[in-house]
């Protein structure tokens, strides 16, 4: 057990002196946390929006006036599937017209709101009470007599884009610092013959490779830690945190990833081959599987292919709990944790049957 600690020891001494390996875990996230959020606060309002209930006639009008407007993407749906769609995050809200409501009579209409997606919850909110006020006027030549009462669905707080970020970017963290920094480190490694001559001292491979894998762990729960809190404390981002089920998420996503870096160096002659084969992993990932935003936006068929990635997985539990959409018991946190641990077995199980010391 001691030369185990001894050799974490040693290589988090390593990590520490590296300065290329720090900018790239570590200043890297940040900087795009920085600029994508400032970008990201600039973007103009688009409001995913479920128009649900009021009579034919009514509701065609008022869908038909929203849907002209920029910005709103305007779909009709039943009551309990624009509810789950709300709850789920593929609509921002819904708005519930009431079943006798006619433009220039008074009437209450309700908005149901997701203030953990992209847009934020106070710009949506006010979009649509303008909207239906300018549309309520041009209907019936009087002044609008039909209000908007807002309900939000998982909280009172609202979210900005860098809300949405925060959570994807330390995903991305793990992702890079555990497959990026292992595969390449545990290549250059057996290029230099280190892995070959360690077989030849007293310490085992199983208490070499449980050093690199809590290594690896340890460093990028630090990062993490200190993303999450440059984003908090400086950035004031409006997050939740859950401890448990977040630390859950974060370890079976770093155990996901230290697994594929070793499928990843195991198959790996020399450096130059590993970079361009982690690229053609991580990249895909990086732009697809809702880091910097949501899945709904690409086309069905794709976001199809992309839920499946582990990137998505994690993305998706780390900003459910963040945003206080999910908790330790919701079925979409367990099925992505279940999606983690798939990951994490079939490719453990790849790379110990095909992992090379030399």
């Amino acid at each position: 057990m001691s030369a185990v600690v001894a050799l974490v020891q040693a290589l988090f001494r390593n990590f520490t002196r590296n300065r290329q390996g720090l900018f790239w875990s570590l200043f890297f996230p940040v900087l795009m946390m920085l600029v994508f959020g400032l970008l990201g606060n600039s973007q103009t309002v688009n409001v995913k929006l479920a128009v649900v209930g009021g009579s034919l006639a009514f509701h065609q009008e008022v869908a038909g006036a929203l849907a002209k407007s920029t910005i709103f993407t305007v779909t009709t749906m039943t009551p309990a599937g624009a509810l789950s769609a709300v709850r789920a995050g593929t609509q921002d809200a819904e708005l519930v017209l009431p079943a006798r409501a006619v433009a220039g009579q008074p009437a209450v209409l309700h908005l149901y709101y997701n203030n953990a997606s992209q847009a934020s919850a106070t710009q949506a909110v006010a979009a649509v009470q303008q909207a239906i006020s300018q549309i309520d006027l041009a209907l019936s030549g009087r002044p609008p007599a039909l209000t908007v009462t807002p309900r939000p669905l998982s909280g009172s707080r609202t979210f900005s884009y860098l809300d949405f970020l925060l959570p994807g970017l330390i995903a991305l963290t793990i992702m890079q610092g555990s497959l990026f920094g292992l595969a390449t480190a545990l290549t250059r490694w057996k290029e230099q013959g280190v892995l070959r001559r360690f077989l030849a001292t007293p310490l085992r491979p199983v208490q070499f490779l449980g050093a690199t894998v809590i290594n690896y762990m340890l460093t990028n729960l630090m990062n993490t830690v200190i993303i999450a809190g440059i984003g908090i404390l400086f950035l004031h981002a409006t997050v939740q945190l859950p401890i448990g089920p977040l630390l859950l998420s974060v370890l079976l996503g770093l155990s996901t990833f230290i697994s594929i870096g070793f499928l990843v160096a195991g198959h790996a002659k020399s450096q130059e081959a590993v970079i361009p084969l982690v690229n053609l992993i991580s990249f895909p990932m990086m732009f697809l599987s809702g880091v910097f935003f949501s899945l709904t936006s690409l086309p069905k068929f794709l976001a199809a292919v992309v839920s499946f990635f582990p990137l998505t997985y994690l993305a998706n539990a780390v900003r459910g709990l963040m945003s206080g959409q999910l908790t330790g018991v919701s079925g979409a946190l367990w099925g992505d944790i279940g999606g983690l641990a798939a990951w994490t077995v079939v490719c453990g199980v790849i790379a110990s049957r095909t992992w090379h010391w030399e």
